[in-house]
């Protein structure tokens, strides 16, 4: 005879809907859930197990909804409170995110996990100097915090303190963001570099390794012999690049050239103790010419004077595009000018929204370009408009004129305040006054370019 276990209690029903959500039976997961906070309304766990279904499912609001709820339980949850505060920075609400951390400083004020939670919704929030200060007390109990260094490094080379911003830069290697190193070679370990046959790694993003490249001169010059591993898809774009002795395209031919050292591309600045962005101008990049009739078919559609590129994300792999890129309907209001002709230079899953659109000759695709071509396509436009991407840092260094639009918390390369670029002359930024909002940046970028064109005599 089996014996009757009796009644469900909300913790058995909790455990039903934690395996089935191991199971990814969402539908199910989210049932026994509904079934134990029926039980036990109060019951935390539950909450924030909904929460990550809803996440994996994408359904962010119902995921705040759920997490909101697990917050509000008394005693408060310092886990659930944590989990809020990075759901408001993933939807892009830093000042929601900042009232909750202060609520975790307040129940656990000598807790340092917090204080790093403290200080990144801070400088969020635009109070860079307060998450600054977070930081560096952080650094002092701790000098191998390479997460608090990374933060501190952003927002001191974001105000242009770059003695203190290269430095804390390096920790970077103590988080994991390294370079693919390689194994037999030692990395330069600060000693002068003159006389040595180095190996440049590429490290970041393509705009990353565009921009760093102006660095490679200054190593030569400080007299080192330069090999630089180009990545296959920028070899093209950089091939006339200067301070570069050796190309090397394959690192599994390197003990042919005899290297001595390595050296990440973006540890140049601390190395060379950039301080200075006037001293170290754009590289020469290479526009495809063969890519001529092409462009100028694409040219010749164009059914207004004033030719306008425009570009509205980045690589969507990046962690913190949600925040940079906006929507291909964000830029419209630009098509409504009628003496602006609009050119698609988007690349990757955004293209999709083009296509999709139905648009026609409003906005002329320019898609399936490699860079050296994009770099061509560039040159030939009037205005750049576009939200933070490596395409920026090749009209920066064409010198066409390219305005950035930034969101609230830009890449410290932009700096956190001012209306023109450090490191490319042509580069205009217009900066959003809220996060994800690009209504009022439109705005002002359609007004630039009534300027543009009374510039011009085309109004």
């Amino acid at each position: 005879m089996t014996r009757d276990p009796g009644p469900l209690t909300a913790d058995d029903l909790y455990e039903m809907a934690l395996r089935s959500f191991g199971r990814e039976q969402c539908a199910t997961a989210i049932a026994y859930a509904d079934a134990c906070l029926k039980l036990a309304p109060g019951h935390v766990d539950a909450w924030l197990l909904q929460a990550e279904v809803h996440l994996l499912e994408e359904r962010d609001t119902a995921a705040l909804a759920c997490l909101t709820r697990a917050a509000a339980i008394t005693p408060p949850s310092i886990v659930a409170l944590h989990r809020l505060a990075a759901h408001y920075l993933r939807l892009g609400r830093p000042e929601n995110a900042l009232a909750v951390a202060e609520q975790l400083k307040n129940l656990q004020p000598d807790d340092p996990e917090i204080d790093y939670v403290l200080a990144v919704t801070r400088s969020r929030s635009g109070r860079h100097g307060e998450a600054f200060n977070i930081f560096q007390r952080l650094l002092r109990r701790d000098p191998d915090d390479a997460g608090s260094a990374i933060e501190a490094s952003w927002l001191a080379l974001g105000q242009r303190d770059y003695r203190r911003g290269w430095p804390l830069w390096e920790h970077r290697f103590g988080a994991g963001i390294t370079p693919a190193a390689v194994h037999h070679l030692p990395f330069l370990d600060g000693s002068p570099p003159a006389e040595r046959k180095i190996l440049v790694l590429p490290e970041g993003g393509h705009g990353d390794i565009i921009w760093a490249t102006r660095f490679l001169p200054g190593l030569k010059a400080a007299g080192a012999s330069v090999h630089f591993l180009c990545p296959p898809p920028l070899s093209h774009l950089l091939q006339n690049l200067q301070g570069v002795d050796i190309w090397v395209e394959n690192a599994e031919e390197l003990p042919g050239y005899g290297c001595e050292y390595q050296i990440s591309l973006l540890s140049l600045p601390y190395l060379l103790g950039v301080d200075d962005p006037s001293r170290y101008p754009p590289p020469r990049l290479k526009c495809d010419p063969a890519f001529a009739e092409r462009r100028d078919a694409l040219l010749a559609r164009a059914r207004a004077p004033l030719r306008v590129g425009i570009l509205w994300s980045g690589n969507v792999d990046y962690g913190g595009n949600a925040d940079r890129a906006a929507q291909l309907s964000d830029f419209l209001p630009l098509a409504e000018l009628p003496f602006v002709q609009l050119y698609s230079l988007q690349k990757g899953p955004p293209h999709r929204q083009l296509i999709e659109g139905g648009l026609g000759d409003l906005v002329i695709d320019c898609d399936d370009f490699d860079f050296a071509e994009t770099a061509a396509m560039i040159q030939s436009l009037d205005v750049i408009v576009m939200t933070d991407s490596a395409v920026g840092h090749i009209a920066g260094a064409i010198g066409t004129p390219v305005w950035l639009l930034l969101d609230t918390f830009p890449h410290w390369y932009h700096c956190f305040e001012g209306d023109r670029s450090d490191w490319y002359p042509g580069m205009r930024f217009f900066r959003q006054q809220h996060p994800r909002d690009w209504s009022n940046v439109v705005r002002n970028v359609g007004e630039a370019l009534k300027g543009v064109a009374e510039s011009r005599g085309i109004l």
